[in-house]
């Protein structure tokens, strides 16, 4: 049987693979802005715990907007499973995570995606950006300062804007 090619000839599961890559380089990107951190009041927070928390958010800003760039839900369906499959591979591998700690990861995933779909949800006189940074960051420290949360906003909207025009030269 004959693999489906999504647009062209790139496969939903190497979408999958891309997806994975942006939000790690996006994830190392936004921790490597030390200054930022700090403004932001995340300095202080433990760096795995904070990796975790802003490659589920970074995931979730994917998820929102991929799937209104990719209108097959088969091919979205198989490309997010795939993101999901090489985030839980690579803990497995370089984290140590065993079987239990990626299936009790994996309810938190899911649990943080329905916390920030109802954060946009019951927010919509907000910026649905700044609700969602709002909602990481209390989700990380519920004391950080209005300030990080307009910090935080502003880093979702840019990733969140370059994702089509990413996807769109693959």
């Amino acid at each position: 049987m004959l693999e489906q090619k999504v647009k062209g000839t790139v496969k939903a599961e190497e979408y999958g693979n891309v997806l994975h890559y942006l939000i790690g380089s996006k994830t190392d990107e936004f921790l490597s802005e030390e200054e930022n951190l700090q403004k932001i009041g995340l300095s202080t927070i433990d760096r795995d715990d904070l990796y975790l928390e802003l490659t589920i958010m970074n995931m979730f800003v994917m998820i929102k907007q991929y799937t209104h760039w990719e209108k097959d839900e088969d091919v979205y369906t198989k490309a997010l499973d795939q993101m999901h499959f090489l985030l839980f591979h690579q803990l497995k591998e370089y984290s140590n995570y065993d079987n239990d700690d990626i299936e009790q990861l994996h309810e938190h995933i899911f649990r943080r995606y329905d916390e920030y779909s109802d954060a946009i949800q019951n927010s919509i006189e907000e910026n649905w950006s700044k609700t969602l940074g709002r909602a990481l960051l209390n989700n990380i420290d519920d004391e950080i300062e209005n300030e990080g949360t307009n910090l935080v906003a502003k880093y979702i909207e840019k990733f969140y804007n370059s994702i089509p025009n990413i996807l769109n030269n693959i």
